[in-house]
């Protein structure tokens, strides 16, 4: 073990918790990843991004990773209330150095004596408080108290171990309870803590985490909860106030984007707790649950007849007719069409022609890791040409593009939603129709035909097969799936004639 002479003894928290110093360093709630399976523990100044450290707990056991945490969370708490004046390099030496020789041994829990003259130490230190400090009666009476907490500690040392942050935590609770009591504090008082503050805390840590897309929707509905929300602190925030920013948000919104501003929220409020920014947050069960109906509605099939019929007309060489078809015939999501290219348009061995959807590519992008799928096309599904779409690819292929979209994704929405469905359904058309609804339409096809629902899954690319009809399941074979579509929707299995 590394051993330095600039090192200051582990001793208690309680030897200076009577001294009015502000601490040179705020530190965070201690952070917890996994690493190939290997626990971490990371400490953090508050508020930077930059002052971090890491330590390995040597472990892929949850509870004893979590029991050496503990260990060096009291030990490096311990010296930070005795040097409060401690940089953050000095902190960041002195928890390698504790975390070299605790973690040594095995993650077996120590005992109280293990801790040698700790207690000791920390008598010592209070009597010459209480004899050289001009203390009040009532602080005369803290420190009394902390002496009893201590002497009780002391006369364990030969039963049940009482681990140091429990008695540390016990004195902090009595100098809670008094008023008049002398307060200790770790943090120094800053300007008002806004969430656009927060907001920027969290995006400098967690933003590396989100992907491009996501990302920039969380900082659209940052934007929006900072306008709410202005200037209050959150230090200091009550469940009224979030009340109130739900009710404000509720306003010409629907239940479900108020819902995903205040999952964004609570992001927020929960990462702020974790690091020490904030003590408390007050927005669970904050959600809405009245009003989250989705608007979205199914085709009927004479309607997705119909719509296919529309864009059948269109020249095989138009996007906006294979767009469509392909939303008809796979169930695909808007942008999982939009974004495919023409090495995603697949031949498989058994000659099931599939489109591959997937996030290989620059700007491609899936709705999490289930979407990741490969979906039979069904030729002849309510008139679809197969071999047409085919000649379709190879003339994007012979373009040099490898996009077969000539239509971004906004243009392409606003063209089928406000365009080709209204124009193709005519008078059957009514509000909440989109090309969403095509999912709908197959999902609920499948459902009334008894396919199973591992095979549903395959096609919809749920991120959880509750949301298909009450299950889960994944890794249908394609030939499966190819013969499965064909008898729902008529044609052949995918095979170019």
């Amino acid at each position: 073990m590394m051993t330095t002479t600039k090192l200051h003894p582990v001793t208690s928290a309680v030897t200076n918790s009577f001294v009015s110093l502000r601490p040179t360093i705020r530190l965070a709630k201690p952070y917890h990843y996994r690493r190939n399976g290997i626990y971490y523990l990371r400490l953090r100044e508050t508020g930077s991004t930059t002052q971090a450290t890491a330590v390995s707990l040597k472990t892929s056991d949850r509870k004893a990773a979590m029991d050496a945490s503990r260990r060096l969370a009291e030990t490096i708490k311990a010296f930070h209330l005795d040097h409060p004046q401690a940089t953050w390099s000095e902190l960041r030496e002195h928890l390698l150095w504790v975390a070299e020789g605790l973690l040594s041994s095995a993650h077996d829990v120590h005992a109280l004596s293990d801790w040698g003259d700790l207690y000791e130490d920390v008598r010592t230190n209070l009597s010459e408080i209480a004899a050289t400090m001009p203390l009040s009666l009532d602080q005369h009476e803290h420190v009394a108290r902390a002496r009893e907490v201590m002497s009780a500690a002391q006369m364990r040392l030969q039963g049940d171990s009482v681990p140091l942050v429990t008695i540390i935590r016990n004195l902090e609770d009595d100098q809670a309870k008094p008023a008049e009591s002398v307060p200790v504090s770790l943090s120094v008082k800053g300007p008002a803590l806004t969430f656009e503050a927060l907001s920027a805390l969290y995006l400098a840590d967690r933003a590396q985490d989100q992907k491009a897309s996501t990302l920039k929707e969380t900082k659209v509905c940052h934007g929006t909860l900072s306008t709410s929300l202005g200037e209050l602190d959150l230090r200091n925030h009550s469940r009224e106030d979030l009340v109130a920013l739900r009710d404000s948000l509720s306003v010409g919104r629907m239940p479900s984007t108020v819902n995903k501003l205040l999952v964004k929220l609570s992001a927020v409020l929960t990462w702020a707790k974790d690091n020490g920014h904030l003590l408390n947050t007050y927005d669970k069960k904050l959600k809405l649950t009245k009003g989250l109906e989705s608007t979205r509605k199914a085709f009927s099939q004479a309607q997705v007849g119909m719509l296919m019929e529309y864009v059948n007309k269109l020249p095989e060489t138009s996007w906006k007719r294979w767009l469509l078809s392909l939303g008809v015939i796979t169930g695909g999501r808007l942008n999982e069409i939009s974004q495919l290219t023409t090495s995603d348009i697949q031949t498989l061995e058994s000659g099931i022609t599939a489109i591959h959807i997937n996030e290989v590519g620059e700007g491609k992008s899936i709705k999490n890791k289930r979407s990741e799928r490969l979906v039979p096309l069904t030729d002849g599904a309510y008139g679809f040409d197969l071999a047409a779409f085919l000649r379709y690819v190879e003339v994007c292929k012979l373009s040099g593009s490898g996009a077969l979209a000539q239509i971004g994704y906004k243009t392409a929405g606003e063209w089928v939603n406000q365009q080709a469905i209204p124009a193709a359904l005519g008078d059957t058309f009514t509000s909440g129709l989109t090309f969403h609804s095509l999912r709908h339409s197959l999902a609920s096809l499948m459902q009334v035909k008894g396919v199973p629902l591992v095979h549903a899954q395959a096609v919809m690319g749920h991120a959880s097969g509750t949301i298909t009809f009450d299950t889960y399941g994944s890794g249908v074979p394609t030939e499966v799936i190819a013969a499965m579509l064909k008898g729902l929707l008529g044609g052949s299995s995918g095979v170019a004639k």
